[in-house]
């Protein structure tokens, strides 16, 4: 009929090739995920758009599991404890988001708002950076961001004296005579 030993070792590719296929699954389950978050200021000046600046924070996935963000806040600290601003301004996927693996998303907050709390607090500058709670109960946090209301409040930036930073007038050209 057939051979045993052409049985036997079609069999033990079978299982070989099952063994592998359990590693490789079993590898990519234990990869997990791997959120980063990064803050920075953006502006909002296209065509057609509200002249606003935003600060913005970009998630990334850097690993191949998929991870749920669950709410994205800012924290501003500077003011007396701890505030969190988004909610009603914030911008960007809704939440929850489900990030898969290589992936990243992004959420905005107008300057503004931000502004306006360290207004009410009467507190300038504060530092503010991005918080993400994940679905697994864990919590991202990205680096901290110094806001300057001089700066980015009214959405203008002042440039820095020219001349080497003397305040003193230059003196009047010599006319030839």
């Amino acid at each position: 009929m057939s051979d045993p030993i052409a049985r036997l070792a079609a069999l033990t590719a079978a299982a070989v090739a099952l063994a592998a296929l359990t590693v490789a699954v079993l590898a990519y389950r234990r990869s997990g995920a791997r959120p980063t978050a990064r803050l920075y200021h953006m502006n909002n000046f296209g065509p057609g758009d509200a002249k606003e600046f935003l600060i913005a924070t970009t998630v990334t996935n850097g690993a191949l599991g998929a991870v749920q963000v669950v709410t994205c806040e800012f924290e501003v600290r500077g003011v007396r404890g701890r505030h969190m601003v988004g909610g009603q301004g914030r911008r960007g996927p809704e939440l929850p988001f489900r990030l898969e693996g290589h992936q990243s998303a992004t959420w905005t907050v107008p300057a503004a708002d931000v502004a306006e709390l360290l207004r009410v607090y009467d507190k300038n500058p504060a530092r503010i950076r991005a918080v993400l709670a994940l679905g697994s109960g864990g919590t991202v946090k990205g680096g901290w961001f110094r806001f300057d209301l001089d700066k980015w409040a009214t959405g203008v930036v002042v440039p820095a004296p020219r001349g080497g930073g003397s305040k003193q007038a230059a003196a009047p050209a010599k006319a030839k005579g």
